[in-house]
């Protein structure tokens, strides 16, 4: 029947059009690439019409039935399908945009590759649709119940998901940009590669969800629960880090160039390639699996081994971290505390495939009697014959090798006008006092010159409860002292002048700019610092903008830097008494 004789039975209406398809067996209706506008099908029987190719727009199909219908890449914008049938119509590639479909049954319809967007579809389930591959920008999603729904690379920009339930939902290659995720159900999404730049993820529970590869730049990501989420190779770049929970999370080849740390996302923490990872990184584990109990022979040479694995990469540093019994054999667990300039994910994958190597000799070695026999025979000797010489070599090691350490500069106000007959007595009372201090909070690389001090830390709660003692005892003693603290990159090279060891970077110089920008009793510290010793609850951090009395790097004289002045909270000042 061609289209002509089937377009005039529409328009007598929906009654008259039931009845002459109920009275004409006439199988499939062909309407395919009509042209309709403003058209009313209220309630016509449409079930098995095929209408591809076809542009149908603000036509109203309210209570129509549209079972097994095919709309295959039809234009369908601001159509009216409040209570409509759509079970099972074909509604491939075509475009929904604007349609109204209140209330419409869309059970088991096809909307592969579909454009559904600016739709409200409050009221409406569509946990059951074909979601994958779908456009739904600028829909309303508000409360849908979308645990475990398939989204992989549908367009969700601008979607209104405010309180969804998006747990364990898969959201592979999405596009999420500017999405309103407020009050929605996050924990176990799978968001791999999926692009969620600028989206206002404040206060929520990202717990185990997997952002792998994904594009998260300048989120909005204070207080969020980051605990065991995976963020391998993500891009976070002008994130908003404020009060983030970071237990067990997965941050390999993560790129940041910078964030913002601050409560209000304002004050911009720079980052060079790679270095975000390595401050901010779970400690890297290596374990090694032995089919046996350990013999005697692999418990002796485990300090060799580890000797070994940081003698092949430069700048590391690891220790036993445990041997336990496991079904089988044992596990033996090595840490690595600094992984140097080295790129953490590759760090880790070159020492466990390099230990591995070493087990696979160690193994072997139950097997050779006589070289076991031998190695008995030297263990006794390895204090006397080859640990001293391990100790020779490892000061040899340390030259040239970059560490992330805490820096502290502190120096001494009023030096210049001490007279000459109590300038002796001043600076030994001086070297008196900061020694023991220095000497209980394990500072390393020491170097005082006059009435200044130098010193570094392994870690920053260490060096600001160091710093926090010195002021309180020398105050006590009468001196005035400036202190700068930074944390950051440290090349520890061989001084030709001195002989001793001495260290240059960024952070060696910042540290200084800090210290002579601080007012007399004030101890300044970076945004970094803060991060790491804010979490121990002993310091109180108040933001402080200083001009730089001395250019570094790109930062000119003159110029401003944010940092925060120190003060001891309770907790510390008890423990310091």
């Amino acid at each position: 029947m061609d289209k002509e004789r089937i377009l005039q039975e529409l328009k007598k209406g929906a009654a008259s059009w039931n009845n002459w398809r109920k009275r004409h067996a006439i199988g499939e209706i062909n309407l395919d690439g009509i042209a309709l506008d403003g058209v009313n099908f209220d309630e016509y029987d449409l079930s098995k019409v095929s209408l591809r190719n076809a542009r149908v727009t603000r036509c109203s199909f309210k209570y129509a039935d549209l079972i097994l219908a095919n709309l295959q890449y039809s234009e369908l914008q601001n159509n009216d399908f409040s209570h409509a049938k759509l079970i099972a119509a074909n509604l491939g590639n075509c475009d929904l945009s604007g349609s109204v479909l209140f209330l419409a049954n869309m059970l088991t319809a096809n909307t592969r590759n579909a454009r559904l967007e600016n739709i409200d579809f409050r009221g409406h389930d569509i946990s059951g649709l074909m979601l994958r591959d779908v456009s739904l920008a600028g829909s309303n999603l508000e409360g849908q119940q979308l645990s475990r729904v398939d989204l992989s690379n549908s367009n969700l920009s601008g979607v209104n998901l405010q309180g969804a339930d998006l747990a364990n939902t898969l959201f592979t290659g999405a596009n999420l940009t500017n999405a309103d995720l407020r009050g929605a159900t996050l924990s176990g999404a799978i968001f791999k590669s999926a692009n969620l730049s600028g989206v206002d993820l404040n206060g929520m529970d990202l717990h185990k969800a997997d952002f792998t590869a994904a594009n998260l730049s300048h989120c909005d990501l204070r207080n969020a629960n980051l605990t065991k989420t995976k963020l391998a190779g993500a891009n976070i770049t002008g994130a908003k880090l404020w009060k983030i929970t970071t237990a067990g999370w997965a941050i390999a080849n993560i790129e940041c160039t910078y964030a913002y740390w601050d409560k209000s996302g304002k004050e911009k923490t720079i980052y060079r390639n790679h270095e975000f990872e390595r401050i901010f990184a779970e400690a890297i584990t290596i374990e090694l699996r032995y089919p046996y109990r350990l013999a005697d022979h692999e418990l002796a040479t485990l300090p060799i081994f580890i000797e070994h694995l940081a003698a092949v990469h430069w700048g590391t540093i690891l220790r036993l971290k445990s041997i336990s019994d496991v079904a089988g054999g044992a596990l033996v667990k090595f840490v690595v505390e600094e992984v140097g300039s080295h790129n953490p994910t590759e760090l880790k994958n070159q020492l466990q495939a390099e230990a591995e190597r070493i087990q696979l000799a160690q193994l072997m070695l139950r097997t050779n009697t006589q070289l076991h026999l031998q190695l008995k025979e030297k263990v006794g000797a390895i204090r006397e014959e080859f640990w001293p010489r391990l100790l020779e070599l490892a000061a040899d090691h340390e030259k040239d090798q970059v560490r992330n350490l805490t820096i502290l500069f502190m120096d001494l106000k009023g030096f210049s006008k001490w007279r000459d007959d109590e300038l002796s007595e001043k600076l030994s009372l001086f070297r008196g006092l900061v020694k023991p201090i220095l000497k209980k909070w394990a500072a390393g690389h020491p170097n005082m010159e006059g009435d200044s001090l130098r010193v570094t830390f392994t870690n920053a709660t260490a060096g600001l409860s160091c710093a926090c003692m010195m002021r309180n005892v020398l105050r006590a003693a009468g001196f005035e002292l400036r202190i700068g603290v930074e944390l950051g990159e440290v090349a520890v090279i061989h001084n030709e002048v001195t002989d001793i060891a001495d260290l240059e970077g960024v952070a060696v110089s910042m540290a200084a700019r800090m210290e002579a920008a601080a007012e007399p009793g004030e101890v300044l510290v970076s945004h970094k610092v803060r991060h790491y010793a804010e979490r121990s609850d002993l310091f109180k951090f108040t933001p402080r903008r200083v001009p730089l009395k001395k250019s570094i790097g790109v930062i000119e004289q003159g110029e401003h830097i944010e940092c925060f002045a120190v003060e001891a909270t309770k907790n510390l000042q008890d423990a310091l008494v």
